[in-house]
């Protein structure tokens, strides 16, 4: 079986694009940069063609450093960068530990620097750049009181309050521009035996009121004790279905992509304002040489814990949707072992399968998607990804790849892992 699983695995290394245009198609003002810094140094332009570098001068004026205390973030609309520097010492922290540089990403200039008012670790900035979205330090959980702060100069403009979730959250979305968030939810139980029952539902930022709740008809997931021990310690499993948001807002979007190999699942959309259920699709199903679980293996305290988990997003002009799952089992050995289920393009309007990325090139089942960006016309996808096992090369790289039917036409390898922004063009 083995055997036959990898003969039917090795086909032609992905081709890049024959009669390629000469300019750039991507329409828009945002623009692709790279970076292998947490700070911001380095920033890179990538053609959005050829993935080759577009400046030898990166975008901002900051020295490289190999420390791990700064963090990096953008707007969604691509015109602010800022660039968190932690240095809180022991309890209690004090707001000059955390140092905020605010540039303008079209000049590639300092706008601002300061002190926030008070002690906070950054989540994000709003869709134009001009507030911060924060939680007091020391990190708590999503649903904790949430400040809004000036961009220019870290005062506290507004507090969002605490809420509660009534139930374990598996997976979770924000709009916020309108200062929603979307989460999925199941039961709280840690003595699950196997997945549970799921529900989707919206919550105001603002007020921390529960705006929507809806079950999602046969849909399963969760955390659960398997009842297997590995060297003394207790396995457990997660299966995470993805969400995601429309571009417009309006839509939300569940997929099951569990089962090894996509295309096969489920996806469900959900009106965002009102939590009506809108659709559930079966799309496509696809040829399988496993069925069983497979999940990233990730050491507790006296536990390994097994999941399945799955990303989504929607195209640009929000008539596709792109996902994708990982996974790896826990051996009775207590060793890991990682599998990369694909990636599929689904019509929105009715699931039907537009492409998949399986078996396109040798040991695609080994891959690693670290992330995915669309091209602002929608017409092109860039995934970033570790070839890992018995792949040749190995290493990182950069793929342009058909937003339809997922071939790749470009690629670019890279010695490491690079952090992505869309960016406003200079």
């Amino acid at each position: 079986m083995v055997t036959l699983f990898i003969a039917a695995a090795c086909t032609s290394a992905p081709v890049k694009e024959a009669n390629a245009p000469a300019e750039a198609t991507t329409a828009g003002e945002l623009a692709l940069y790279l970076t292998d810094s947490f700070n911001g140094a380095g920033l890179m332009a990538v053609h959005p063609l050829t993935l080759a570098d577009r400046s030898a001068k990166p975008l901002l004026p900051i020295t490289p450093t190999l420390a791990n205390n700064t963090w990096t973030t953008a707007s969604l609309d691509g015109s602010a960068i800022a660039v968190m520097t932690y240095n809180y010492g022991d309890p209690p922290a004090a707001a000059r530990g955390l140092d905020i540089a605010v540039y303008d990403a079209r000049a590639g200039t300092l706008r601002s620097r300061y002190n926030p008012e008070v002690p906070i670790i950054v989540d994000a900035l709003s869709t134009d750049g001009t507030r911060i979205y924060a939680r007091n330090w020391p990190p708590a959980d999503f649903t904790a009181e949430r400040l809004v702060l000036d961009a220019t100069n870290g005062r506290i403009l507004e507090r969002e309050p605490r809420f509660s979730v009534a139930g374990d959250t598996i997976a979770r979305t924000r709009d916020e521009e309108a200062r929603l968030l979307y989460g999925l939810l199941v039961p709280k139980d840690s003595g699950a035996t196997g997945p549970q029952p799921v529900d989707v539902a919206s919550w105001d930022l603002r007020t921390g009121r529960e705006l929507w709740r809806v079950s999602l008809p046969s849909l399963a997931a969760g955390e659960w004790n398997t009842g297997r021990i590995v060297d003394g310690a207790e396995v457990r499993s997660r299966l995470v279905p993805a969400v995601a948001l429309s571009p417009d807002r309006t839509q939300i979007a569940v997929v099951r992509a569990f089962g090894c190999c996509v295309p096969h699942g489920t996806i469900w959309l959900v009106d965002a304002k009102t939590g009506t259920l809108i659709s559930q699709r079966t799309y496509e199903p696809g040829a399988s040489f496993f069925d069983q679980l497979f999940a990233p293996s990730i050491a507790a305290a006296k536990s390994l814990d097994e999941s399945v988990i799955v990303h989504a997003s929607f195209s640009t002009n929000g008539q596709m949707l792109h996902f994708y799952a990982h996974s790896s089992t826990i051996n009775d050995q207590g060793e890991p072992r990682h599998q990369y289920y694909g990636m599929v393009t689904a019509a929105v309007r009715d699931a039907a399968v537009r492409g998949h990325d399986i078996k396109m090139e040798i040991y695609w089942y080994e891959n690693r998607i670290e992330w995915i960006r669309a091209s602002p016309d929608g017409r092109w996808l860039y995934v970033f990804l570790e070839r890992t096992g018995s792949a040749d090369p190995k290493g990182f790289f950069l793929r342009r790849v058909d937003a339809s039917t997922l071939r790749v036409q470009a690629e670019r390898r890279f010695d490491g892992y690079r952090q992505p922004f869309l960016l406003a063009t200079r």
